[in-house]
């Protein structure tokens, strides 16, 4: 029996031969980890990443798509030693294999970590998680804001814990993605609304847990700066106790879950009536002191006023009694010294040198000095003299003195 010959056996096309690889190949490294050394690192305009990832003995050709919407550019570059996650693909055109690309991390930590702590450091350069403009929650709010998907259970969480502590509080919910590539957009337009239209007097943003992934929209840029820009406090309700995202660090107040915000941001209504009616009381009890003090005071007015009264009475009494006597005393003061003030103007009457010049005395003064002359010893030869008279003066000059 004669061997088949070689051509009888099936013969591939290219493209045939190329689409079964591909199909194989797909089949069998279509979830996948590979290690290697970044090289020929080149993003395109499209926002697609093409590069070679490498070892010490083989390189593949890589490729992932849309890298600007998933992965900061400045965490990769030629010589990063990296772990991708993604699936072995056949470029048929070319019969190339290559390996596309969904995750990536860098020397162990993801980059989606990287991006976050990448994020979080500019913010906090800027001033966005600065204590100083955290502005205080209402002690009671009117309206609550909330900014969540309303299919959530974060969202009925939010709602029992709320109408369980006040059962007529009003509630306004602004829907939004909490998950995926453009959550964030629509978690900032809620912010952006309440802020803008002043509907709310707080706000809350949240979702339940879940990975990194799942919480990337709340460590968005554009969210940060929505809430940094509200002018209503807002508070950030994300994930479990352990998980902080870049949105926890620019709010206001950060409560771990969604159900401590509605607790913290609403208090219980029995805790208010319990209040008021306390103030109440004291206020009450105030009043009554203040009224009991005021008797008191009125009563202790009225019987200073009786004792000013009696002293005042006994002083006018005091009073007249020292007038009296003054003018007694002052009558038979008089009388007595009646004499003596006659005697001493006598006496003063006959020492007044008018009188006594009357008499033809005169008085003589030295006229450059103006001294006057009692003794010939006080002029010499040529003194002028000023003799003043009763009526008059006359003038002379010393021609002689005699001792």
């Amino acid at each position: 029996m004669k061997k088949p010959s070689p051509w009888q056996i099936q013969v591939y096309t290219v493209s045939a031969l190329t689409s079964q690889i591909r199909q194989s190949i797909n089949s069998q490294f279509k979830d996948i980890l590979v290690q290697g050394e970044i090289s020929n690192f080149k993003l395109y305009p499209s926002g697609h990443l093409y590069f070679t990832l490498k070892d010490d003995n083989a390189t593949i050709r890589a490729i992932v798509f849309n890298f600007w919407d998933k992965f900061p550019e400045s965490m990769i570059e030629d010589g990063t030693a990296v772990i991708c996650k993604g699936r072995v693909d056949v470029y048929e055109k070319r019969g190339e294999y290559r390996l596309l690309i969904d995750a990536i991390e860098v020397q162990g930590l993801g980059l989606l970590q990287l991006k976050f702590q990448k994020l979080k450091e500019k913010l906090l350069k800027e001033g966005l998680f600065d204590a100083g403009r955290k502005k205080p929650l209402p002690l009671l709010p009117q309206v609550v804001g909330i900014v969540t998907s309303p299919a959530g259970a974060a969202i009925r969480d939010m709602l029992k814990v709320i109408y369980g502590k006040y059962e007529n509080m009003s509630v306004l919910i602004y829907p939004a993605k909490v998950q995926g590539d453009d959550a964030c957009y629509e978690i900032a337009e809620g912010i952006d609304y309440f802020s803008r239209t002043k509907e709310v007097d707080v706000i809350i943003i949240g979702r339940g847990g879940g990975s990194l992934e799942d919480l990337a929209p709340f460590n968005e840029e554009v969210v940060a700066r929505a809430i940094y820009a509200s002018e209503i406090p807002v508070v950030s309700a994300v994930g479990h106790e352990v998980d902080f995202t870049i949105a926890d660090f620019a709010a206001d107040v950060r409560a771990p879950t969604p159900t401590a915000a509605a607790d913290i941001v609403v208090r219980n209504k029995a805790e208010f009536l319990d209040a008021i009616l306390d103030k109440e009381k004291k206020l009450e009890k105030g009043i009554k002191n203040i009224l009991e003090k005021s008797r008191f005071l009125l009563y202790q007015g009225s019987m200073e006023l009786k004792e000013r009264k009696r002293l005042f009475t006994d002083y006018r009494m005091y009073l007249d009694e020292l007038l009296n006597n003054m003018m007694h005393g002052f009558s038979v003061y008089s009388r007595d010294k009646r004499v003596q003030l006659e005697a001493l103007s006598q006496r003063i009457s006959d020492l007044n040198p008018d009188n006594i010049l009357r008499r033809g005395y005169s008085i003589t003064i030295k006229k450059d000095t103006k001294d006057v002359i009692a003794s010939a010893e006080q002029v010499v030869k040529g003194d002028e003299l000023l003799v003043k008279l009763y009526k008059g003066e006359t003038e002379c000059t010393v021609t002689d003195k005699r001792l």
